[in-house]
């Protein structure tokens, strides 16, 4: 029962689903490890009114040509490749910290490749300017500073787009926005999108219409 797993993941792992994410790489992995166990996670983020995937795809598509090869970061159990997939992208590569995800990723038919990554760990395993674009959604949360996002730059060629989203209250508590300025000011990116605050989960019993979310496109200087 997709109602009953919803109450009880939030209990069992607040550090992910209560008011304050974690920054720690185990505590991040551990708590999705278990959520996917329980077989309802897309369910679960359905059940929630989870949209980020097919918005943020919907956003991508007006920037990024669809024979690009794009990093899916933290992709989860796949919501997010299979959104791109659906509107014609074909050169995806999934990661994320989550074995357990992953394999729900794989099984999707959505990426070229999965591979589990430390995001939190840099260098990504990745080389310079590998990707025409990289796509990370619904993950910023768990990350203390906006280095993740100077690091997805250097994978990222010049020319070609970040697209992430972010959480209003942590743009608003955090002062994120100045974090984006400061990699602007620093010559990696220039915003080319953004959007209001947008929904987030507006079933999930504690963020409800409270918790909004943000939508940004940057292009890779």
């Amino acid at each position: 029962n997709g109602g009953f797993v919803m109450r009880d993941i939030i209990e069992e792992a607040p550090e992910i689903w209560g008011e304050d994410s974690s920054t720690d790489s185990a505590t991040v992995e551990h708590a999705y490890d278990m959520f996917a166990e329980t077989g309802s996670y897309d369910e679960t983020f359905d059940e929630w009114g989870y949209v980020g995937p097919d918005t943020a795809a919907a956003i991508l598509k007006n920037f990024v040509p669809r024979q690009s090869r794009i990093l899916d970061a933290a992709c989860g159990s796949g919501l997010t490749g299979t959104a791109l997939r659906n509107l014609g992208y074909g050169n995806i590569e999934g990661i994320d910290i989550s074995a357990k995800l992953l394999e729900l990723a794989d099984q999707t038919g959505a990426y070229d490749r999965v591979e589990r990554v430390d995001m939190q760990t840099f260098p990504l395993p990745f080389e310079d300017s590998e990707f025409d674009a990289v796509n990370f959604i619904g993950a910023l949360t768990y990350f203390e500073t906006n280095e993740i996002l100077r690091e997805l730059c250097r994978i990222v060629r010049s020319g070609g787009h970040v697209v992430f989203s972010q959480r209003d209250d942590i743009m608003r508590d955090q002062n994120y926005g100045e974090q984006l300025e400061e990699l602007e000011r620093d010559g990696c990116w220039k915003r080319v999108f953004g959007t209001e605050p947008m929904p987030y989960l507006p079933h999930h019993p504690e963020y409800g219409s409270r918790i909004k979310v943000r939508y940004f496109v940057y292009e890779v200087l």
